[in-house]
């Protein structure tokens, strides 16, 4: 019997990838916003931090890297899963900052069913022998990352009152892949369940 072809290609990570690019190189699981809201963080992140946003649009991430090619066997029993799971409303803003860590993130709600998403979805076979999650998982939507703690505090400062909180409807989840450049583009989308089947 075969083995389930690849969904999408990967790159030969050129000599150019930094170290931790490589734990990258078979994408991960993300949750990004719609328009207008895509295109509105996206300009902050150009603003504040180009190197993040060179290498992503806004998104919120969701899993740990992928640790091998995902097949079409991964995607359908991701798709199954998925088809469980109701679309939500997430609640994103104001700005804020993890303590003592630098960088601008946007607050993501509701954590609990998003923390329970996750779990599902690391729990599909395709995370088998996955990298352990360094950090306790906390949704998020960055705005920079590659800053000072200086940095981070302006940035703070110059987005005070600015408004930038508001809500999204979710749902679908994406596989984002990065290209030679370590930039992410989608190549899969999985739908929730919005209730059109009832």
């Amino acid at each position: 019997m075969s083995a389930s072809p690849p969904v999408t290609t990967y790159v030969t990570p050129p000599p150019s990838w930094e170290p931790w690019y490589h734990d990258y190189r078979y994408g991960a699981l993300y949750l990004f916003p719609p328009e207008p809201l895509r295109g509105q963080v996206n300009m902050l992140r150009a603003r504040y931090d180009p190197t993040s946003q060179a290498i992503c649009d806004a998104h919120i991430s969701l899993t740990v890297p992928v640790p091998r090619p995902l097949t079409d066997a991964d995607a359908a029993e991701i798709t199954a899963a998925l088809r469980a799971v109701p679309a939500f409303d997430v609640a994103w803003g104001p700005p804020w900052q993890y303590p003592a860590i630098p960088g601008v993130v946007l607050r993501i709600e509701p954590a609990p069913v998003i923390a329970r998403l996750v779990a599902m979805l690391e729990g599909c076979a395709c995370f088998a022998g996955a990298a352990p999650r360094r950090y306790p998982f906390s949704p998020h939507m960055t705005i920079a990352e590659f800053v000072t703690l200086e940095r981070t505090a302006a940035i703070l400062a110059e987005l005070a009152g600015a408004g930038l909180a508001g809500t999204f409807r979710c749902t679908s989840v994406a596989h984002a892949v990065p290209d030679a450049d370590f930039h992410f583009t989608e190549r899969v989308e999985w739908p929730l369940d919005d209730g059109s089947h009832i």
